[in-house]
């Protein structure tokens, strides 16, 4: 906003480049956990042990009119870490490899937790809660989402139709090249009955067909 900005410091090395600028005692233990008011480079602002990108990092909320002093002196005190700016495309790829869903394209409000493989998010058990009666109106869905490593040549993006055989079975969600496993891949909701691992398919890109298989997700998981 025109108030707070955020940054987000993300990888294996993130806790080493915030104990340059802060006390670890300040730093949050657990994950999705917070503190607030706290003070780092000088400046008060909140960090979170959150991130989009499958790997150990933090976030850091502060005032906009602090966000460059934060940002100067991690890029400075990160150094021998290695520590480089990223953008948009960086964290998209990374939260591609590891399984994350993105609203808008994973998720929608037409989407319910169910079929976005998120089911852990919500306790169908409970006697009430906002959204139950949306999600016990839609029933049981046909589709899921699954992961497709692509094995012919090309890249499927967001929205190619996926095909088994001359079946239309889905549509891609997602989709690029995954640096760190080094092959393209994609998300998508098919029919759950062709969403065995291993299943061939088929995904339309443009005006040919590129060769894929049902993988699990995420497509790369982190050690520790």
């Amino acid at each position: 906003s025109d108030d707070i900005a955020l940054i987000a410091v993300q990888g294996p090395k993130s806790k080493q480049v915030l104990l340059k600028l802060m006390d670890e005692e300040l730093l949050p233990k657990k994950y999705y956990s917070f503190k607030d008011k706290v003070n780092i480079a000088g400046c008060e602002a909140m960090v979170s042990k959150t991130g989009y990108t499958g790997e150990l990092g933090y976030e850091i909320y502060c005032k906009s009119l602090d966000a460059k002093t934060i940002w100067n002196e991690l890029l400075e005190k990160g150094k021998d870490e290695g520590i480089v700016p990223c953008g948009l495309g960086c964290r998209d790829t990374l939260r591609l490899e590891a399984g994350m869903p993105l609203y808008g394209n994973e998720l929608s409000d037409s989407i319910t937790p169910l079929e976005a493989g998120l089911s852990f998010t919500v306790k169908m058990n409970k006697e009430n809660f906002i959204g139950k009666e949306a999600i016990l109106n839609k029933g049981e869905s046909n589709k899921v989402r699954v992961g497709i490593k692509i094995t012919g040549r090309g890249i499927a993006r967001e929205d190619c139709k996926v095909f088994y055989d001359d079946k239309e079975i889905g549509q891609t969600t997602s989709g690029t090249h995954l640096p760190y496993v080094d092959y393209a891949g994609a998300m998508a909701y098919v029919d759950k009955a062709y969403s065995s691992l291993g299943t061939k398919v088929l995904i339309q890109v443009r005006k040919r067909h590129v060769e894929g298989e049902i993988v699990d997700l995420p497509f790369y998981k982190r050690d520790n």
